[in-house]
């Protein structure tokens, strides 16, 4: 026999070799997702990305369109998608602006086969802020919570007239408008004010109905800031 035969592989060995590669490849392309973050701002935007086993990691976005995409893989909890003024791309700022940010949260691959997304008014908010479901894995069409796009759009320019007390601004980085009564569990006169204007979005921290969407695990997603 010879070496070849020996420790080569045979054609068969071979085909099932790259008929497992693509099904892993495929698998990973069904239950992963992609997330284009686009700045249609009319300024330079820091944006940064994080989950509940990464670190925190900041791009910069320039104006009028850029985009960045995210791979996430098919397991990633509690991802959150927030952006502020500048063009630095710190890390430490990008820390520093979160609290001061609204927020886009993504969950992808939950155990009942769905991922979950919402737009957090929590601790703050300071940019406007759109997630659409840009393919639906298997098909369908988008209808009340499952896979509908949501926004918070409160114009920049509007922030002083709507940042109203209890609510207060937050100066740099994130020059946003801090929810004071946010992380309470039950609706004030402040969390109320970010309702009104958002009611798609969460105002407390227990405002669940009405602000928890969902969609396929599998599917794509764009976070746009300034839709």
């Amino acid at each position: 026999m010879s070496l070849k035969l020996m420790f080569g592989r045979s054609p068969s060995m071979t085909l099932l070799v790259q008929l497992a590669a693509i099904v892993l490849v495929a698998l990973s392309c069904v239950n992963g997702a992609k997330i284009d973050i686009i700045n249609n701002c009319l300024v330079v935007k820091t944006i940064c990305v994080t989950n509940r086993d990464a670190p925190v990691t900041c791009y910069v976005l320039n104006a009028g369109g850029a985009i960045k995409t995210i791979d996430v893989p098919a397991k990633w909890e509690a991802g959150v998608i927030w952006g502020f003024n500048g063009n630095s791309g710190s890390v430490s700022l990008g820390i520093a602006a979160k609290p001061q940010a609204n927020l886009a949260e993504i969950t992808v691959g939950a155990a009942d086969g769905n991922d979950y997304y919402d737009i957090s008014n929590v601790n703050a908010y300071n940019l406007p802020m759109r997630i659409a479901v840009k393919q639906i894995a298997g098909g369908g069409t988008p209808s009340g919570a499952h896979c509908t796009s949501i926004v918070c759009n409160i114009p920049y320019n509007d922030l002083p007239t709507f940042c109203k007390a209890p609510n207060k601004l937050t100066g740099a980085p994130g020059n946003g408008c801090y929810n004071t009564d946010g992380t309470g569990n039950v609706a004030t006169d402040g969390t109320r004010a970010f309702k009104a204007r958002c009611p798609s979005s969460y105002s407390y921290s227990k405002d669940d109905v009405g602000a928890v969407f969902n969609c396929n695990t599998g599917s794509n997603y764009q976070v746009v800031f300034c839709p």
